[in-house]
């Protein structure tokens, strides 16, 4: 009777578990429009934390939201420099190529300096995409203003701008009262949990962040001087879009091997260049690929090493094996996140195992004392 009393219990808990879940699961859902702004804020201030501390503490400003202000300030300079110094650089080289590629386009695929297995792949992007008719259509408007309609219809989408507006002020406030006190906010969740599982989940949680922190910080760090290494690279071979194509490739980076599918893009700018010039495709895709090659020498014996270090210390086909499994289960999140997970996970399965391994010898040593008292005991009894 006891018996089916408690697996009663333990079915009711399980329902209310379920049930408790999908309530859970629809108000999340019908509060996604509210919780949006500061779920981004979060994830900004973790990002910009570090600034702020570093404005804090190694600057020596006495007030912390005079150290918020000064970081947001030195943000918003960063994105002017880049917008005013970069972008304008970026969409000439995108103005140049489309020329390029209209030109191209109208010689009909005509050029024999082309290998022609690479000419058929790029007919058939472009007609599957229908790249010919867009490029084509935009006239005299320029790629910028179809670069910056796209992106209005992205980001306005049905909405008004007002509402836009009013959705980035409330996202910064909450950056700034997050900021305010992120050590204490970051750790408010923590007397919520349960006391018998307070112990492991926090252990967990300080594992993960950490590494999280020196995987994130590292890599982005990896990514940016690639980005800036190509760049410099391309355009000392005077490659089509040297700069937009770098910082592509650096993008790239943030995912481990991802670099590889630039091959194809680079085969195709190797083509354009060719078809355009009158110049033979192979030694343009050849000096592109020495580019490819000094840049990936200098980030695996001098960038990773020492920004990266031994952090991941993984085999080559276990990062692979990890990037497929989380980004089927996450997507392109679960390609970023693949190897600090798969790291923490490998680090606990080790403390498992050695916590296993000295459990069963102090096992061992306890059951060889007890034998040998029930020996000594046997002994005296004879005696």
């Amino acid at each position: 009777m006891k018996q089916n009393e408690v697996t009663l219990g333990r079915f009711l808990r399980i329902v209310l578990l379920v049930v408790g879940c999908l309530v859970a699961f629809f108000v999340l859902d019908s509060l996604s429009s509210v919780l949006l702004p500061f779920a981004i804020a979060w994830l900004l201030a973790y990002l910009m934390n570090p600034l702020v501390n570093f404005v804090q503490w190694k600057l020596r400003f006495r007030y912390r939201a005079l150290s918020i202000f000064v970081s947001l300030l030195l943000v918003a300079l960063l994105i002017y420099g880049v917008v005013v110094l970069v972008l304008p650089m970026v969409f000439s080289e995108l103005y140049a190529l489309k020329d390029i590629t209209v030109s191209f386009l109208e010689k009909n695929f005509s050029d024999a300096s082309i290998p022609e297995p690479i000419m058929n792949l790029f007919e058939g992007i472009s007609d599957e995409y229908g790249f010919t008719d867009k490029l084509k259509n935009s006239g005299d408007a320029g790629l910028l203003d179809v670069i910056a309609k796209e992106a209005q219809e992205v980001l306005l989408g049905t909405g008004k701008l007002a509402g836009q507006v009013l959705s980035l002020s409330i996202i910064v406030l909450y950056l700034f009262f997050i900021l305010l006190d992120f050590e204490r906010v970051s750790r408010g969740w923590q007397p919520y949990v349960p006391k018998k599982w307070r112990g492991i989940v926090l252990k967990l949680w300080s594992d993960l962040v950490y590494g999280m922190n020196q995987y994130f910080r590292g890599q982005a760090l990896v990514a940016l001087c690639v980005g800036i290494l190509f760049s410099i690279g391309f355009v000392l071979i005077d490659f089509p879009a040297a700069i937009a194509f770098g910082l592509f490739i650096g993008v790239l980076n943030l995912v481990p091997y991802l670099q590889i599918i630039s091959l194809l893009p680079m085969a195709l700018l190797a083509m354009l260049k060719a078809a355009n010039t009158g110049g033979d495709f192979w030694p343009i895709m050849i000096m592109a690929l020495v580019v490819m090659l000094v840049v990936q020498l200098i980030q695996d014996l001098i960038l990773v090493p020492r920004i990266m270090g031994k952090r991941m210390n993984l085999h080559p086909a276990i990062i692979l094996l990890s990037l497929s499994i989380w980004g089927h289960l996450l997507g392109m999140l679960g390609m970023i996140v693949a190897l600090p997970l798969t790291t923490l996970l490998l680090a606990y399965l080790k403390r498992y195992n050695e916590i296993a391994e000295t459990s069963n010898h102090a096992e061992e040593i306890i059951l060889k004392e007890a034998i040998g008292s029930a020996r000594v005991d046997k002994r005296n009894v004879e005696d």
